[in-house]
């Protein structure tokens, strides 16, 4: 009875053990397929990412933002110039890197860091629309780098335009995941494009009742600033003190 007993807990240790590897072993596999999955595609992105870098415009970055902006080129052109645009305003091209943005685009006061944004997302856009070899993992790779910036994850991810909900969607249903998991929910306001020229002037206290977006001399968001980015009206204005009554916006 005593080894029969003893059989019997060997069986159920050494069992539970051949089990509990497997499974690990199982876990293990599906974790190297996946990650071989990633680096195959990272060197399709990284080789399309190439040509369509060959094939942008040869112009100044703002007239690269426009003609993305204006809606009539074709998604592999948007992409091409989406990417061309990256590289002349972002350090490294690496939207990672957005924060290193400063600047406005003279004479028409464009922010240079809510067009490096437009960018972003018109780029990933275009990708996702063109159904071609590494398109979908370029796409993938350019807004998983964008959310490492912590502030623009916070600014146009957390708070995005509405366009942005039918990409995740779409992100989604092509199995095409950031590594941990799954896209963060998102408020959505607004609509792309993010960037336009400064215009007009509102008062500090509807910029700020309203939820406008300060931006700083540098055009970057900021928590206090000489100009506001109303994202629902698709506007960005001059902060005026509230004594300064020189100025008339429509509606105050």
């Amino acid at each position: 009875m005593k080894r029969k007993i003893l059989g019997l807990a060997l069986l159920l240790l050494f069992g539970g053990s051949v089990a509990a590897f497997s499974n690990v072993q199982d876990r293990f596999d599906a974790l190297a397929k996946r990650y071989a999955l990633r680096e195959e595609a990272r060197i399709e992105a990284s080789e399309l990412r190439g040509e369509l870098l060959a094939e942008a415009d040869s112009a100044a970055p703002y007239a690269l933002w426009r003609s993305l902006v204006s809606g009539s080129l074709s998604p592999r052109k948007t992409a091409a110039n989406s990417l061309a645009l990256m590289n002349a305003l972002i350090k490294e091209g690496d939207p990672a890197q957005w924060e290193t943005v400063s600047g406005l685009f003279y004479p028409s006061l464009t922010p240079k860091p809510l067009a490096a944004a437009d960018a972003v997302f018109l780029g990933s856009f275009a990708l996702l629309a063109m159904d071609e070899r590494g398109a979908d993992a370029l796409a993938l790779q350019i807004m998983e780098r964008f959310a490492e910036s912590s502030m623009a994850k916070h600014h146009f991810l957390t708070t995005a335009p509405v366009e942005f909900e039918a990409f995740k969607k779409a992100m989604e249903e092509r199995k095409l995941l950031p590594v941990y998991g799954r896209w963060s929910d998102s408020r959505y306001i607004g609509h792309l494009p993010f960037a336009s020229s400064i215009g007009g002037s509102v008062s500090y206290g509807r910029a700020l009742s309203e939820d406008m977006v300060f931006l700083n001399n540098a055009g970057q968001p900021a928590s206090n600033g000489s100009y506001a980015w109303d994202r629902v009206r698709g506007r960005i204005y001059t902060v005026r003190s509230e004594r300064d009554r020189r100025i008339w916006y429509p509606g105050d």
